[in-house]
């Protein structure tokens, strides 16, 4: 219920700037930058942290329905890595993932940073990571210059990690 209860704070705080986005150039007095108020969104940083946490809670929620106990710590790659191979197998080949309608050339880990001679999974390892990080060092974004993960991946890797939970609850996926 927790990972619901961050994942709609997510969601809320999302309209919310979308709302502020909309409005940005009726706010008096504040200078714009790239058609945003102080180049970010009023809920940004709350936001992006909502989401990182309800993808963890959701990990763990997997966890729980695997094991019938709840890992400790916030590493969400941790989280994934203790996971047996067949479950992690079931959320890489999840139809959100591999079919993400985001990615729309190539396969879905073709972006600049994970081209080269790593494999998608490894692009999928470091999405995690920076997902994980970003849980971390959005909160304290404050201290720190770049930040960045990609939503949309968090949003595949929720709806693949929360499907996965089900089959596992209906016994569908056996480690």
């Amino acid at each position: 219920m927790q990972a619901d209860d961050f994942f709609h704070a997510y969601r809320i705080l999302e309209e919310s700037n979308d709302e502020a986005f909309a409005n940005v150039e009726t706010l008096a007095g504040k200078p714009l930058k790239g058609k945003r108020a102080f180049s970010s969104l009023p809920t940004m940083s709350p936001g992006v942290v909502c989401l990182a946490f309800s993808v963890e809670l959701y990990f763990k929620d997997l966890h729980g329905a695997l094991e019938g106990k709840i890992p400790r710590g916030h590493n969400i790659l941790k989280l994934y890595r203790k996971l047996p191979k067949v479950v992690k197998r079931e959320i890489f080949t999840h139809d959100s993932i591999s079919q993400n309608p985001f990615a729309t050339r190539g396969p879905i880990f073709y972006l600049k940073k994970f081209s080269g001679v790593r494999s998608d999974y490894y692009g999928f390892l470091c999405q995690i990571k920076a997902i994980s990080d970003g849980f971390e060092k959005w909160r304290y974004s404050y201290e720190r210059t770049t930040l960045q993960y990609d939503v949309w991946f968090a949003l595949a890797l929720i709806e693949a990690v929360r499907s996965t939970a089900d089959a596992t609850r209906m016994h569908r996926i056996r480690p």
